[in-house]
């Protein structure tokens, strides 16, 4: 390899999995998840997966922002979600 050439690192590491099948939608302050029915868990009980997908994708915390989920019946469950790797534990 020659000084001056530049290589990028193509082995990069699988996305999170989830066995929910969702879709969502951002705003300034919340994270709107819509369950699509078609995985084999509801959003709901795998909320944490999807949450660390969504960060995976966008490449930042969603630690901030509020957090709603619809499942296959319509309800709506407010949830605060802290990503455990951007917890300050002092």
């Amino acid at each position: 390899m020659n000084k001056h050439e530049i290589t990028f690192n193509t082995d990069l590491s699988d996305p999170p999995r989830t066995r929910a099948d969702f879709t969502y939608r951002f705003t300034p302050t919340m994270i709107s998840i819509f369950d699509t029915g078609l995985g084999s868990r509801p959003v709901i009980e795998d909320v944490e997966a999807v949450l660390r997908k969504i960060e995976y994708w966008h490449q930042g915390s969603v630690a901030a922002f509020m957090i709603m989920c619809r499942d296959g019946k319509e309800f709506w469950r407010l949830r605060e979600w802290l990503n455990p790797k951007t917890v300050d534990r002092r």
